[in-house]
């Protein structure tokens, strides 16, 4: 299998370095497998000779001229900039044109594409995410629907599969990117790869989201988002914060499904989500404390909702505690 790394100066350096790990791990655990594929050729490609990373390495390149022979896949991994505004000021950039029209060109010659966090924006801004569904690094998936209006945005999503296209989340996810191209290959070989590099399912990206940092693009959204957060623990209607803020129902909810994709009601169940996580992880406190906490009346509605938008019970969210946190040190 043939691959390029596509990079330009500013490429972030995990997300670099985790794709070509994980390419490099796959192609040495190769003789692991009774019937292994062909090896992957992976090879760094940029409109040059060099570029240099976000921390200033020097990361020599295949100059895109160059590359010999048909590309199986193209990857974009992300770039050191983690704010929207100042990623779309790169992207957009006349001196970045060139490197928009290959990645066009890569789809019209059926070369599968594929990027992860900060990349996304280069398929979005390429035109060859339109009418497709993908997703991009949470915090980042207003500013992404806002700009790509024709992209099917699902920022909650760790990765989306799409026709020709692969996109992943925020940085981790380069690792999740780099796994989804080795099980196209070889599921058996992605599997002992990802034994070997302590790669765990780290369930849906929407987990890590932050409510607070995502309402941020939009001032009302933003307001919604801090009057709620102050009356996380009481009964209230989607009505009493919308007449509360000064707007109707109905704009309240134009809003939110426009900068988050969702309602009014789901992103109050999101904001008490995050808060009972954080509350079944730091703290011994029982469940039906914890829903009291986040305003709901039992506990079952909080087993319930976690199981629907989380695809997890109770006990594997407060038993899923990171290796480096205050339960291992303890331990």
């Amino acid at each position: 299998m043939e691959a390029a790394v596509l990079v330009i100066d500013g490429v972030a350096d995990f997300g670099f370095a985790a794709v070509l790990e994980t390419f490099n791990m796959a192609n040495a655990l190769l003789p692991e497998l009774e019937s292994p594929p062909a090896p992957w050729r992976v090879r760094t490609a940029s409109l040059g000779t060099s570029v240099r990373s976000a921390h200033g390495h020097l990361v020599p390149t295949t100059p895109l001229d160059d590359l010999s022979g048909a590309i199986d896949v193209m990857i974009i991994p992300a770039i050191g900039i983690p704010d929207a505004e100042g990623l779309v000021e790169l992207i957009s950039a006349p001196a970045n044109r060139p490197l928009l029209e290959r990645i066009s060109e890569a789809q019209q010659h059926g070369t599968h594409l594929a990027a992860a966090c900060t990349g996304t924006f280069f398929l979005a801004e390429a035109g060859v995410l339109d009418g497709l569904a993908a997703t991009t690094s949470w915090w980042l998936g207003p500013s992404f629907r806002r700009r790509y209006p024709r992209v099917d945005v699902h920022e909650s999503r760790t990765l989306c599969h799409a026709k020709g296209v692969t996109t992943a989340g925020a940085s981790l996810s380069h690792l999740d990117l780099a796994l989804s191209l080795v099980s196209s290959v070889s599921p058996a070989l992605a599997e002992i790869v990802a034994r070997y590099l302590a790669i765990a399912d780290r369930g849906p990206q929407i987990e890590f989201s932050i409510p607070e940092v995502v309402a941020r693009g939009d001032s009302l959204v933003a307001s919604f988002e801090r009057w709620v957060r102050e009356r996380v623990a009481d009964q209230f209607s989607i009505s009493d914060a919308a007449k509360a803020l000064g707007i109707t129902t109905r704009s309240l909810q134009r809003a939110t499904q426009a900068e988050l994709g969702m309602s009014p009601r789901d992103f109050v169940d999101e904001i008490r989500l995050e808060r009972a996580t954080r509350l079944l992880r730091t703290t011994n406190l029982s469940v039906d404390a914890i829903a009291a906490k986040v305003g709901y009346l039992n506990a079952g509605t909080l087993r319930a909702l976690f199981r629907r938008r989380r695809g997890r019970t109770i006990a594997e969210v407060r038993g899923s505690n990171a290796a480096w946190g205050p339960a291992a040190r303890r331990g």
